[in-house]
């Protein structure tokens, strides 16, 4: 079994117009609910991809329901803790299409009581001992330590789940020294653990593999439109995307983060997993909602993908 943990997950809200127009009445064509949330977005990608997985975190009011309500229609079993008089936030995604332009706005999130901290760490403690893979995604709400991270990986590692992480600065600086089993940092991230922006694709090799020597098996740096960079103990690669045109990138490190797990679950190479996972990312990025892509178009654009040994 495999299991997301979301610690600030958000119901994301679409908003397409033509055009924003400054100091005008900007009517909306069209509003959409999608999962949001780094975490509920991997599970998206799982159960898509036709993996069944369990999606937990922290959950709750009248928003956490309908994106509780999008999981259930995913057929993802939800494991949430609940704290009282706790809202999920809102994400708001707003497109114009003239301009094949978007743009986000993203709620802070209420914050946990101690006693949902405590309730969480035992379902995570129950929970690793029956799943093989556990990934940990996105932001945090206020409430909890900048270790949690590190603590939860550390508590699943005791039990021998495989870990994954996708989190930034300080939760993410926490959460390395927990030694999970991948990470996924983008540039600024990557930035964030060695302490400066790295000159050049030699520099961030270099620290991905001090990050190899540490304890971390697989480090994927993303580059945005250029593509990743996929360090292990054996292999060091680049990989270049296709060139698309694209409607709404939103999510699409979420697709990617999400697809080469799910390759990995089941026993690819990492070559072949993270061709696989940039095709799909390629394919979210040409669709309109945040956890949306289509197999079919990510197959035809696999061949576009290309990899360059290191």
């Amino acid at each position: 079994m495999i299991a997301t943990v979301t610690l600030n997950p958000a119901l994301d809200k679409i908003i397409i117009l033509d055009q924003i127009k400054n100091c005008d009445n900007n009517k909306i064509k069209e509003e959409k609910f999608d999962i949001g949330g780094k975490g509920t977005h991997v599970s998206s990608v799982l159960s898509d991809l036709g993996l069944k997985n369990i999606a937990t975190g922290i959950l709750g009011g009248h928003a956490g329901s309908i994106l509780e309500s999008l999981l259930h229609k995913k057929d993802i079993e939800c494991r949430f803790i609940y704290p009282p008089n706790y809202e999920t936030r809102t994400s708001y995604i707003i497109i114009e299409k003239n301009k094949n332009n978007h743009f986000m706005l993203t709620e802070k999130g209420d914050k946990v009581d101690a006693k949902s901290v405590d309730e969480l760490f035992e379902l995570i403690r129950k929970l690793s001992t029956s799943c093989e893979f556990m990934i940990f995604s996105g932001g945090v709400c206020p409430g909890f330590d900048v270790n949690i991270y590190r603590k939860l990986i550390e508590l699943a590692n005791e039990n021998n789940c495989k870990t994954f992480l996708d989190a930034s600065g300080d939760y993410l600086i926490e959460g390395v020294k927990g030694k999970p089993f991948m990470i996924k940092p983008n540039i600024e991230e990557i930035s964030d653990i060695i302490g400066h922006k790295p000159k050049n694709i030699d520099e961030i090799v270099f620290y991905a593999k001090e990050l190899i020597k540490y304890g971390i098996s697989i480090v994927a740096v993303t580059l945005d439109s250029n593509g990743s960079l996929i360090v292990s103990e054996n292999e060091t690669f680049r990989i270049y995307p296709p060139k698309i045109k694209s409607i709404n990138t939103v999510g699409c490190g979420d697709v990617f983060f999400g697809s080469s797990i799910f390759k990995l679950y089941h026993n690819s190479n990492l070559r072949e997993a993270f061709k696989f996972a940039t095709a799909i990312s390629a394919s979210k990025a040409m669709n309109l909602m945040t956890s949306e892509f289509d197999i079919n178009e990510a197959l035809k654009l696999l061949d576009e993908v290309t990899v360059e040994y290191i």
